[in-house]
């Protein structure tokens, strides 16, 4: 039983030592083990960014639509029904065309009767005793006399004035546009020296203050224009008034119940004729319908506006801004613009008109600028430049780092990464003026 147990055995420990003996090649050689590596994780290369130099530009973007300058917002002066709107937007319309009107078939009804009556009166007024010769010619060299001074009124309109005026204000806009040019020319060139900046603003605040100068004349011409029409209106009132002395002349005054019963019946439709008046919109320019807000049944409010008229030409970009925006533009400050979504339309332009405060009743923004062929009501695109530092050193905002109060950089240096102090200045959102700290051409890490 001992034998075939230690034959076992013996078996077993020559299988185990052959296994274990390392394996020989062809030639008898042993192999030699290899060592398999283990994958690492690659270095995660961090973003560099490149020390430039070049201009930093703080802008404001907004937009506009693009239409006429010159607008005219109607609105009733009372509250009412729409009865008809005659127009739509794009119409073309003359001064004085019937644009809208209220319900007023009662108010036409009455100035029909009103009529009848006067005429009634004026007959029954005339059906009386004629005046003497006497009377009768001193009341019709009084009337002649009133057409006359009628005539005289008319033809002193100060029309031209307030035309001159106007191109002066525009001659002291364009002047603004230049000289605001002019100063953003000399401070993009300071090898010019500091004189020719100063001389540069000096002309600057003249050409704002001739523009206040030439507001003011073209308010004023304006003014006196509305004068004159008040002259008009009092000359037109002594010809009815000498009208009425005649009519009283040949009736020789006999008749004072019947000269009661024509002013009465007269002032009747004066008064109904106003009415219809506040409840008629009229065009008061040849120009085209730009805007239309009612449609017949509409309730409208008074002085809201309605309907809105303007000369086709010439246009700009009017844009509704936020009063707080609008006031970090100045007029004549230059820009860009460009029809939506189109740069290469992009043509230079310049801030015509700003809100002077938030109680004005135009509280638009309107930049001028040359856009031939482009469609009223097109979106309009403006950038306007609020602050520019020119051949400045720049960064990416996403390069400079801040932490505890300090601003700094990595820089990429053959030694290795080095943070430096940096000063900033202007920054935007895609760019920040570096001040010092770093210099031109040097390699900044990112985060």
């Amino acid at each position: 039983m001992r034998f075939p147990v230690q034959i076992s055995l013996m078996l077993l420990g020559l299988l185990f030592a052959v296994g274990c003996s390392p394996q020989g090649n062809e030639n008898g050689a042993q192999a030699v083990p290899t060592s398999t590596p283990i994958p690492t994780a690659p270095a995660v290369a961090r973003p560099t960014y490149l020390v430039q130099r070049g201009d930093v530009q703080e802008i404001l973007e907004f937009s506009g639509r693009w239409q006429p300058r010159d607008q005219a917002q109607l609105s009733f002066e009372i509250s009412g029904t729409v009865r008809a709107v005659n127009v739509q937007r794009g119409d073309t319309v003359a001064q004085g065309e019937l644009l809208a009107d209220y319900q007023i078939t009662e108010l036409e009804n009455q100035l029909a009767s009103a009529e009848l009556s006067l005429e009634t009166a004026i007959a029954n007024l005339d059906s009386g005793t004629e005046g003497s010769v006497g009377s009768v010619a001193d009341a019709e060299i009084a009337l002649a006399n009133a057409r006359l001074s009628l005539e005289n009124t008319r033809g002193g309109s100060p029309w031209t004035q307030v035309e001159s005026a106007r191109l002066s204000l525009e001659s002291a806009e364009q002047g603004v546009v230049n000289a605001q040019r002019a100063y953003d020319d000399a401070v993009s060139h300071p090898e010019q020296g500091a004189s020719a900046a100063d001389s540069a603003y000096q002309s600057l605040q003249n050409a704002q203050n001739q523009l206040e100068s030439a507001r003011i004349s073209y308010y004023s011409a304006a003014q006196s224009f509305n004068n004159y029409q008040f002259q008009i209106a009092q000359s037109e009132n002594a010809v009815l008034k000498a009208e009425l002395d005649l009519a009283d002349a040949r009736s020789g005054g006999s008749n004072p119940d019947g000269e009661s019963a024509v002013r009465s019946a007269q002032l009747q439709v004066d008064q109904i004729k106003a009415s219809i008046a506040q409840s008629s919109l009229y065009s008061p320019i040849d120009g085209v319908v730009l805007e239309v807000s009612i449609k017949p049944g509409d309730q409208a409010e008074a002085f809201s506006t309605v309907i809105t008229v303007g000369i086709p030409e010439p246009q700009e970009a009017i844009a509704s801004l936020a009063f707080n925006d609008a006031q970090q533009l100045s007029v004549g400050l230059v820009g860009v613009c460009q029809v939506a979504n189109r740069p290469e339309t992009a043509v230079q332009c310049v801030v015509r008109q700003i809100p002077l405060s938030n109680r004005d009743a135009d509280q638009t923004t309107r930049v001028a600028a040359s856009m031939e062929d482009t469609p009223t009501g097109q979106l309009i695109e403006v950038q306007m430049p609020l602050q520019v530092r020119s051949n400045v050193l720049w960064l990416p905002p996403a390069a400079v780092r801040v932490f505890q109060n300090r601003t700094f950089v990595v820089l990429d240096t053959p030694d290795g990464p080095r943070s430096v102090d940096v000063e900033v200045g202007l920054q935007t959102d895609e760019r920040v003026e570096i001040i010092s700290g770093v210099n031109e051409g040097d390699v900044v890490q990112g985060p």
